[in-house]
């Protein structure tokens, strides 16, 4: 028996592809400590091969660490410091630029206050002595 092409409906063979993805971006403290760890290592001098093996961990944990689409744990970081004879410290630094001062309200015309009462406590008063 012939094999029979099955026709597909034309909504079904007209149906566009999904447009492609657009590549994920590494944000600014990712890519920053990314930087910071692979620079540890090119300045002691360890390939990844020696730099993991010092930090008891494996190949493709360290290449993680220098992946800017990743973020290392305080933990993780701290050993990468240790391990190359450094100690993490986390500081919070202000931005470069400078911050926006709020603009002043428009003026208001003032109303006139009100004047309290003058009031003063009851005092208990002596007789005066004549002399």
């Amino acid at each position: 028996m012939p094999a029979v092409a099955e026709a597909r409906p034309p909504s079904v063979a007209a149906t566009p592809a999904e447009p492609p993805a657009e590549p994920e971006r590494a944000d600014e403290l990712a890519t920053d400590v990314a930087k910071a760890v692979r620079e540890l290592r090119l300045n002691a001098g360890l390939s990844e091969r020696a730099a993991a093996r010092a930090l008891g961990t494996s190949q493709t944990q360290l290449r993680r660490m220098e992946d800017p689409r990743y973020l290392p744990s305080l933990r993780s970081l701290a050993r990468v410091a240790a391990a190359y004879g450094h100690r993490l410290r986390i500081a919070f630094e202000a931005k470069d630029r400078q911050p926006v001062k709020p603009a002043k309200p428009a003026a208001r015309a003032k109303a006139p206050r009100a004047k309290r009462p003058a009031t003063r406590p009851a005092r208990a008063t002596r007789p005066r002595r004549r002399p």
